[in-house]
């Protein structure tokens, strides 16, 4: 078999075929034995012309293939041009039909077009007859159900009073266009009225026995006649009412007036809350109403819940412990609150609408702010109560440093207590009025430190006296460990602020069930400061944060002022000593004497022999002193805050003082004599 079909490619090449058809011919021979390959050069004659024969066999065939083809066609060509005369006939046949179809559309909408107009409008006209008939109707028919519906008002049939009153309302609607439909909508308004004052006894009592399916059915009622605001008011009332006999029988009921008849009260209200919730749900689909009737009720109740804690602080002994206690039983009953309105995994009633939700919120805990304003001032009065009760001076200087060393454990632990207290009482709502008492109690404080010191500097006496030197070191020290103490103190304040600032900030978006800042200003300040505080902190800040500035500022000047004192102690023998030069006046005998002949004068070997016995006094300098030695010593001189032991810093400020008193003395000498100048050279190389 013969591949012809290379013929017909565009790069047919007769050689390649012819050789590639005896190639193919030679392999099939060879692979089924039937000619050796020795053998096939004297093959290639016999091939060629095998070939050649197949070749005019296949041109004979195609021949014969194309005359029969040609002779088909030729027969077929008459018909097919027939077939296409008769298609161009019925085209333009149909072509004709067409727009004789357009020509009579054409007609007819030119005949008809008013017709329809025509028929248009009296169909408009027909409907306008036909409402015009069911108003004329419905008139006619009006006074028979307005008699009717005062029929059944005074027989008391509320069922067919609100069914007959659902008709009136349709009449009305139907009589918008007619005249007098402002006198139909008044009478309308006027059944409405009488319908509401039938039922609304029922309601009531429905509501007060938590009746669901009589609420539901006048729910029904009310929305018929477009009055369920009204019905909710009725709820409301009723709610409100049942809070004020909670509230009353909690006031009377209360043998101590304190803050029991607040916890009597809440816990009543929360079981009120849990159980209305739920109906109110059921009867109006939601329990906003029963929300907003709560937080109605708890703005006014009489009498009002400040009464109640202000008549509990007048009779109190301890008016911080009541106060916390009437604050404790607010903020848990808040979050019990909280925890029911807002709904939780095992519940399926809530309050959705955050405005009742903050409503709700605000009546709880805004009427105590009045107390949160007034907390800081009674803070102020019980701190400097507490500050007076303290005997400092005592009879000598020994007996008020002791006295210190006792009373700054109190004095820090009552500002401890009264951020404590703060936070307990206000939820730190007044922390930077607390910030601002505590600053003011503890500089305060700083003044009997000052009076100690000053009580040190009037009793030097005329000899040395290393008691008093000791002393001094002591009061720094002792003042040292107040201002660790202090410090302290500020960084918990600080770290409040930022907390209580962080929390004001995540939860801004929702109502909170807590107390509030007094005013937008304090909202202000309080971020500010935060915000001071966090900038404070950071590594590229140079100091840390800090709050209590003008303490500080105190504290400072308290330390020199000691510290100054210390060293006036240390100096003043050498001050004695100094008085005790008396240069001679005038020539005598020794002026001719060699200066080996001088010897230093007693006053030099006395104040050298007290410079030599100053570091025996001096223990609490030597080598590494407390940390809060040292540090309050930095602040009294930043030469302390050198690597040198404080010892000899604070020797080197006595060598140094005393030199320059030294110069002080020579210059005011006038005159020397010879001999009064080399004694004093012989002082002076001394």
């Amino acid at each position: 078999m013969q591949d012809v079909s290379a013929f017909s490619g565009e790069d047919f090449d007769v050689s390649t075929w012819i050789n590639q058809s005896y190639e193919r011919s030679q392999n099939a021979a060879i692979s089924s034995g039937s000619q050796p390959a020795g053998h096939a050069s004297s093959s290639k004659e016999a091939f060629v012309s095998s070939l050649v024969s197949k070749m005019q066999l296949y041109v004979q065939q195609i021949n014969v293939a194309l005359e029969q083809t040609g002779g088909q066609v030729l027969k077929n060509i008459p018909k097919v041009i027939n077939d296409a005369q008769m298609l161009q006939i019925e085209s333009g046949l149909l072509k004709q039909r067409m727009d004789q179809v357009q020509r009579e559309i054409s007609h007819l909408h030119t005949e008809t077009g008013d017709c329809m107009a025509s028929l248009e409008r009296l169909d408009s006209i027909k409907r306008q007859l036909q409402t015009s008939k069911q108003c004329l109707q419905e008139a006619d028919g009006w006074g028979k159900l307005a008699g009717e519906l005062d029929d059944l008002l005074e027989k008391s049939d509320i069922d067919a009073s609100s069914s007959k009153l659902l008709s009136l309302q349709k009449s009305l609607a139907a009589q918008v266009a007619l005249h007098g439909h402002t006198e139909r909508e008044s009478q309308v308004e006027y059944f409405k009225n009488r319908l509401e004052a039938l039922i609304s006894p029922s309601v009531v009592a429905a509501m007060r026995s938590m009746d669901s399916a009589a609420c539901r059915r006048y729910v029904g009622i009310f929305e018929g006649i477009d009055r369920l605001a009204q019905l909710k008011q009725y709820y409301r009332t009723v709610l409100k009412s049942f809070v004020q006999e909670h509230w009353h029988n909690a006031v009377e009921g209360s043998e101590s007036g304190g803050s029991d008849v607040l916890k009597e009260f809440y816990d009543l209200l929360v079981e009120l809350l849990k159980n209305h919730l739920r109906w109110s749900n059921q009867c109006f689909g939601n329990a906003n109403d029963c929300v907003l009737a709560v937080a109605e009720a708890l703005e006014n109740l009489d009498p009002t819940r400040e009464s109640v804690v202000r008549s509990a602080l007048k009779r109190a002994a301890d008016k911080f412990w009541t106060l916390s206690q009437f604050s404790r039983v607010n903020i848990e009953v808040g979050s019990k609150v909280e925890g029911w309105v807002r709904g939780g995994p095992q519940q399926d009633v809530r309050c959705d609408d955050e405005t009742i939700i903050d409503r709700l919120a605000s009546s709880m805990f805004l009427y105590f702010g009045i107390f949160l304003k007034e907390y800081p001032t009674m803070e102020n009065a019980q701190l400097e109560a507490s500050l007076q009760s303290l005997a400092i001076v005592g009879a000598t200087p020994s007996d008020s440093v002791h006295n210190l060393e006792s009373a700054n454990g109190k004095v820090v632990r009552w500002a401890t207590e009264a951020m404590a207290r703060c936070q307990e009482i206000t939820q730190n709502c007044a922390l930077l009025s607390l910030g601002s008492v505590v600053q003011n109690f503890l500089t305060s404080y700083l003044d009997q430190y000052n009076r100690v010191q000053k009580q040190l500097a009037a009793s030097q006496p005329n000899q040395t006296d290393w008691n008093l030197l000791q002393l001094s070191v002591v009061l720094l020290q002792c003042l040292g460990g107040f201002r660790q103490s202090v410090h302290e103190l500020e960084h918990s304040f600080i770290q409040q602020v930022l907390a209580k600032q962080a929390h004001l900030s995540a939860t801004a978006k929702e109502a909170r069930f807590e107390y509030r800042l007094h005013t937008k200003g304090d909202a202000n300040e309080l971020q500010k400061l935060a915000t001071t505080f966090q900038q404070q902190s950071q590594p590229a800040s140079e100091a840390g944060p800090e709050h209590f500035g003008e303490f500080h500022e105190r504290m400072k000047r308290t330390c020199e002022d000691i510290h100054d004192t210390m060293l006036r102690i240390a100096f003043s023998p050498i001050t004695k000593h100094f008085k005790q030069i008396e240069p001679a006046s005038s020539p005598g005998s020794m002026d001719a004497l060699p200066d080996y002949s001088f010897a230093p004068q007693e006053y030099i070997t006395l104040i050298c022999q007290y410079l030599l016995t100053l570091p025996q006094h001096l223990e609490p300098l030597l080598l590494s002193p407390a940390a809060v030695l040292k540090t309050v010593l930095e602040v009294a001189d930043t030469r302390y805050a050198s690597s040198r032991p404080g010892a000899d810093v604070f020797l080197a400020l006595v060598v140094e003082e005393s030199e320059a008193l030294y110069v002080e003395q020579i210059e005011n000498i006038c005159s020397l004599s010879v001999s009064g100048a080399k004694q004093l050279a012989t002082d002076i190389g001394k």
